[in-house]
């Protein structure tokens, strides 16, 4: 049989029969039939609808606890939670950390994203406000400065989650955080006249590890965050403030090592009201830098440490499956200080939670 003959034959087979041969005499077998979608077309493709997608973004966000109310938080410990993938939030906070002669106004706006698969995006864009009077500038002098600070990025990894909210002892919530400061605030070229006001970063690369465990107990919720900053050689100039804010630096071009920086925070929170997300919290916060660097020897910047402890209050206000604000105000007081000013510092935030189509905030 000649090749046309043959094509012709294979073509009238598949016409007549229905069935699909190929030409050297093997049978193909008939595809499975196609099933409707969630729109109802039977010409179904992965992903065709949007109902299945949020399926399978949802099998990537963490599971939703069944008492988890929406609260604005601790001010300076995190939360071991992470966002579900496509829920976002923005969270301004200011911070007024003021001493002896000095008004500090840190302004620090976080963008948080949820990434699925466990993991958070984090960053943090600082606006500052310094203003210096006597003592820490002659008689009847000040200067007030504003400007950008250093700005943190950070990546949060969850690693387990709450097991029951109604039992203290079950596994509670576990994340690591790996953290990065770009040194963007100014810290060279300072003006004398300006007392180091004008001095709106430390000069340094930092990295920073921080473990974090939230555990709910209804109607509480129990915060820890411990971590270790790692602060990069830099070099300052003449009135450089150290970390420590007392001392300066008297010497030009002088090589700076910082010792590394223990950071530890914890809080409880109590929640009077679930719908209104309302309640108070108690929180502790604290530093303390050694005079040894991990990877760069010993320090010639001096070591410090404090303790503070904050009592806070919080409101949430609108919430509904679009938008959540909560709302949180506080102050934090000085219980221990070594080589560290004695601070006082009110503080304030309001955090604005975007909800996702495949997840929501509800802690």
């Amino acid at each position: 049989m000649n090749l046309r003959r043959r094509l012709s034959l294979c073509f009238l087979l598949l016409l007549f029969s229905g069935n699909a041969f190929f030409c050297s005499g093997r049978v193909r077998a008939d595809p499975p039939p196609m099933t409707p979608d969630a729109s109802g077309s039977p010409y179904a493709f992965p992903f065709s609808s949007d109902a299945d997608m949020a399926g399978d973004f949802k099998a990537l966000a963490p599971p939703l606890l069944p008492w988890g109310p929406n609260t604005s938080g601790p001010f300076f410990t995190g939360t071991a939670e992470v966002e579900p993938i496509g829920s976002w939030y923005l969270e301004p906070f200011a911070y007024d950390f003021m001493s002896p002669g000095v008004s500090y106004l840190y302004m620090p706006m976080r963008l948080a994203v949820g990434l699925g698969h466990n993991l958070e995006i984090d960053s943090f864009l600082p606006l500052e406000q310094t203003w210096v009077g006597a003592p820490q500038s002659p008689a009847g002098k000040s200067a007030s400065v504003f400007g950008v600070g250093n700005t943190h990025f950070e990546i949060k990894w969850q690693l387990t989650s709450d097991e029951n909210v109604y039992l203290p002892l079950a596994m509670p919530a576990i994340a690591l955080t790996f953290d990065f400061w770009v040194p963007s605030g100014q810290y060279q070229n300072l003006n004398p006249q300006d007392y180091s006001a004008d001095q709106l970063g430390n000069g340094t690369f930092n990295e920073g590890v921080f473990v974090l465990v939230r555990k709910h107990v209804k109607p509480f919720m129990f915060y820890l965050q411990v971590g270790d900053i790692l602060e990069n050689p830099s070099t300052v100039g003449v009135g450089y403030e150290f970390d420590n804010s007392i001392t300066h630096n008297l010497a030009p071009n002088f090589h700076m090592v910082d010792g590394n920086l223990l950071y530890y925070a914890g809080a409880f929170e109590h929640v009077l009201n679930t719908e209104w997300g309302a309640g108070y919290l108690l929180e502790f916060y604290g530093e303390s830098q050694s005079g040894q660097n991990l990877f760069f020897g010993s320090a010639n910047a001096p070591p410090f440490s404090f303790l503070w402890l904050a009592p806070e209050v919080e409101a949430t206000w609108p919430h509904n499956k679009t938008l959540s604000a909560t709302w949180g105000a506080g102050v934090a007081l000085p219980v221990y200080q070594s080589d560290y000013p004695r601070t006082i510092t009110p503080m304030g935030t309001v955090t604005l939670y975007f909800n996702g189509p495949f997840g929501y905030r509800g802690m």
